[in-house]
């Protein structure tokens, strides 16, 4: 493989929080060289004067399992991975116990993007096949999601569980505890969708325990993070102390400007970014974790915490800080994202329907993943 000198970036410093100007040098696979590099004979120059370079962006939160048999609602992973700058896709529970080994044939196997997943406890996970999700008790699996790690440990990243009446009816809460109980067997995080009550938040949130995630924070709908007046819940402010992560996943009806504001204005954090990006959202409301990320900027986020939040943040959440990704250094994997930010406002909307303008606008221009080079090629 042809070393590969990206010149003249500034480069995001995971460890300082802060991005410096710099060349990054890539060669078989790896970062072999950060700061003001020669490069050598025959390398392949990627200009980036202008613009950021940064550990390969992460999306946390996607549905890729795209499986002959599953097609309603799923996308390839490089669709929404290298063909939009992103490095790193986790499909948040698309499989369940009876379909997870189905995913490296026609995911992992297929895809130029670095794809991991969360199991669902509801069997076969999202396809609705026999009823909803995690809705009844013949559909959750403890055993078979317990085996999945035993097979298939090395890509699944945790457990995932949707606590929403539109997805599981009345049996959330119990489909959460099973779910904790499956998370606790294998230990590994549980991502835990909230969304329609009932289950009521508080009592979900209560299941949560450190390095557990919470997606769909700041949805906008009745009964989530905000109580009357929107004032957060004490009980998301207690899950946030003791160490659960706060997760975006945009969404066709997971993600209120409001909703996010206000819980930004009493301190809470975004400590993910991700998209939720699936086939019903892919040309409306989300379109890119780009576009969401330039959301983010637009609510108040600098520009280094949104970088943090696709890249050095999910990469410990998930633990995929472990596999090289969320840092920048010499011996690691080369897993990159070159980007751009515009001066360019955009006319956005949110999941529900609220249109505003984003003054400025995040634009993927590469994505480096083990050191093979994508052009960003699909809308952002």
């Amino acid at each position: 493989m042809t070393a590969t000198l990206i010149r003249d970036g500034r480069i995001y410093d995971s460890r300082h929080h802060a991005f410096v100007a710099g060349d990054v040098l890539i060669d078989d696979g790896a970062i072999t060289a950060i700061g003001k590099v020669v490069a050598p004979p025959d390398a392949t120059i990627v200009d980036a004067r202008d613009r950021f370079v940064a550990p390969g962006f992460i999306d946390s939160h996607v549905h890729v399992f795209s499986h002959p048999l599953f097609k309603h609602s799923r996308l390839e992973a490089d669709r929404v991975g290298v063909q939009q700058g992103v490095a790193c896709v986790v499909d948040a529970g698309s499989s369940g116990a009876v379909t997870i080994d189905a995913f490296p044939q026609f995911v992992r196997e297929t895809q130029k993007t670095a794809t991991y997943a969360f199991v669902n406890i509801g069997s076969p996970g999202l396809p609705n096949l026999g009823g909803g999700h995690s809705s009844r008790p013949e559909l959750l699996d403890l055993p078979g999601v317990v085996g999945a790690f035993d097979r298939h440990g090395d890509w699944l990243i945790g457990v995932k569980v949707l606590a929403s009446a539109s997805h599981t009816g009345a049996y959330g809460e119990q489909a959460v505890r099973m779910a904790r109980k499956a998370a606790e067997l294998v230990d590994r995080p549980l991502m835990l969708h909230i969304g329609n009550a009932p289950p009521v938040v508080d009592d979900v949130l209560a299941l949560l325990r450190p390095g557990d995630i919470v997606t769909h924070a700041y949805h906008g709908k009745v009964g989530g993070v905000l109580g009357h007046g929107g004032r957060v819940l004490p009980a998301f402010r207690q899950a946030v102390d003791r160490g659960v992560w706060v997760d975006i996943a945009h969404g066709r009806a997971s993600f209120s400007f409001k909703t996010c504001e206000r819980a930004l204005e009493q301190g809470m954090p975004v400590h993910s970014i991700s998209s939720d990006l699936h086939d019903g959202n892919v040309k409306r409301y989300v379109v890119s974790l780009a576009r969401t990320m330039s959301k983010m900027l637009a609510l108040g986020l600098s520009l280094e915490d949104v970088v943090r939040a696709v890249t050095a943040t999910p990469a410990k959440m998930l633990g995929l800080d472990r596999r090289g990704f969320g840092r920048l250094e010499a011996g690691a994997p080369a897993h990159v994202t070159v980007f751009g930010v515009a001066d360019d406002p955009q006319e956005v909307e949110d999941a529900e329907g609220e249109r505003r303008t984003v003054p400025r606008w995040i634009a993927p221009c590469c994505a480096f993943v083990a050191g093979e080079r994508f052009e960003t090629t699909a809308p952002l």
